[in-house]
C-alpha cells in the first residue's frame, strides 16, 4: 500500500465500429438530436487550424449503469458520428476520491469484463437505426475496436509526473497492459520506457491496448485517442474488406471462355467490383487522415504518434497499401484479359459470319 488516492480522475473506454460507406452529417443532425463536436479545445498553445474537418456530430447518450465485478457503475455514454462512416462510443466513468489501490482494482475489472463492450454495442446500434437514412449503403459491421484511456487529474498527495512515474511503476504498467500479474523490473522498464511530459505535474504513456494520462488538461488527449481508435477499426475495416475482395476474384483469372460465352464477358462483373473497392478505400482512406491534422501542436503530436506506434497502425496502414497494390495488379491482369478475350469473340464474330457468308453463297449456286 503506497497511501496515494486519485482525487479526481476518469476511466474512458472508447469502442469504434463501421456503420457504412458515408454518413450525411447535416441530414443525422436532426434524426439524432446531435450537436457539433467541440474538436481540440486548445488547453496547450496550439495553431487555430487544429480542429475537425468536418467536425463530427456528438449524441449525448446520458448516463448508462454497467454491473462488473459484483457493483453497479454509472457511465457518462456519448456516440460521436463521422461522415467518413464511423461511430464512436465513449464511455466515461467520474472518479472521486479513490484508494489508487481501488482506482486500479477498477480499470482492470471493468477492461477484462463483458458488460462494456456489449453496452457500447448497443448504444451505437441504438445511434446506427436513428441516422440511417443519412447513411450511405448502410451496414453496421460486427467489427469493433477497442481502447481505454485511464486519467487521474490529481493525486493526493500530489504527486509530480516524474513521482508517479518512480512510485507507482508496476500498478501503471498493469493498466497499460490490463494484466492482472506481477511483472519483472525489466518487463516493467520496456513498459514504460517512452514517457511523454508536458510539464512537470503530468504524464503520459501509451500501449496496444490502453493509455495512462496524469494531466489537468486531458480533454484533448481523449480526443485524439478516441480519433486514433476510430482510424484503427477503418484501417483494419480496410484490411478485411481488400482480402476478402483479393480472395473473391482469385478464381477469376483462370481461363472462362468457352463458345457459349460468347456474348457475356466473365471479367465485367469482377473487374467493376474490384474498381468500386479500390476507389471507395482510397477515397475514405484520404478523408480519414485529413479529418484530424496535429502538425504544429508538438505534445498532442507526440501523444498520437507513441499511441499509433504502440496500437500497430502503421503496420495496418502498411498492409493495406500493399493489398491496394496488389489489388490493382489483378484488375490489370482482369482487364488484358478481358481485352484479351473481346478481341478473341470479335475474331469468331468474323470466322461465323464468313463461314455464313460462303454457306448462304453455297445454297444459292
Amino acid at each position: 500500500m503506497n497511501g496515494a488516492r486519485v482525487a479526481s480522475g476518469h476511466l474512458f473506454f472508447f469502442y469504434a465500429y463501421d456503420a457504412g460507406f458515408e454518413i450525411a452529417l447535416e441530414s443525422a443532425r436532426p434524426l439524432c438530436e446531435a450537436f457539433d463536436a467541440p474538436g481540440i479545445a486548445g488547453l496547450r498553445p496550439s495553431p487555430p487550424h487544429l480542429q475537425y474537418r468536418p467536425k463530427p456530430l456528438v449524441v449525448p447518450a446520458g448516463t448508462v449503469t454497467v454491473s462488473e465485478g459484483g457493483k453497479p457503475w454509472r457511465f457518462e455514454a456519448a456516440v460521436k458520428i463521422f461522415d467518413f462512416g464511423s461511430l464512436s462510443v465513449t464511455l466515461a466513468l467520474p472518479v472521486r476520491d479513490l484508494s489508487w489501490e481501488e482506482y486500479c482494482a477498477a480499470a482492470l475489472v471493468l477492461s477484462a469484463g463483458s458488460a462494456l463492450p456489449k453496452t457500447a454495442r448497443e448504444t451505437a446500434e441504438r445511434v446506427f437505426e436513428r441516422i440511417r437514412p443519412a447513411v450511405s449503403r448502410p451496414m453496421f459491421a460486427d467489427l469493433v475496436e477497442e481502447y481505454s484511456l485511464f486519467h487521474v487529474e490529481a493525486f493526493s498527495p500530489q504527486l509530480t509526473g516524474t513521482q508517479a512515474l518512480a512510485e507507482l511503476p508496476h500498478d501503471i504498467a498493469r493498466l497499460l497492459t490490463l494484466e492482472e500479474g506481477t511483472f519483472s523490473d525489466a518487463a516493467v522498464a520496456e513498459i514504460l520506457r517512452s514517457p511523454i511530459q508536458y510539464f512537470e505535474n503530468d504524464l503520459f504513456l501509451a500501449d496496444w491496448s490502453a493509455a495512462f494520462a496524469y494531466d489537468p488538461k486531458f480533454q484533448d488527449t481523449v480526443e485524439v485517442l478516441e480519433f486514433l481508435n476510430v482510424q484503427l477499426l477503418e484501417l483494419r475495416f480496410f484490411d478485411r474488406l481488400l482480402h476478402e475482395a483479393i480472395d473473391g476474384t482469385a478464381e477469376e483469372l483462370r481461363p472462362r471462355r468457352r463458345l457459349f460465352h460468347i456474348l457475356h464477358d466473365p471479367y465485367e462483373k469482377p473487374m467493376h467490383k474490384l474498381s468500386q473497392i479500390r476507389t471507395d478505400v482510397s477515397l475514405v482512406r484520404e478523408r480519414i487522415y485529413n479529418a484530424l491534422k496535429l502538425v504544429g501542436d508538438a505534445y498532442l503530436a507526440r501523444v498520437y504518434e507513441e499511441a499509433r506506434r504502440k496500437v500497430g497502425a502503421d503496420k495496418y496502414d502498411g498492409t493495406v497499401r500493399d493489398q491496394l497494390g496488389n489489388l490493382t495488379e489483378i484488375y490489370t491482369v482482369l482487364n488484358n484479359r478481358a481485352q484479351a478475350s473481346r478481341a478473341e469473340t470479335l475474331e469468331m464474330i468474323i470466322i461465323l459470319l464468313i463461314a455464313i457468308e460462303i454457306v448462304m453463297g453455297l445454297l444459292r449456286w
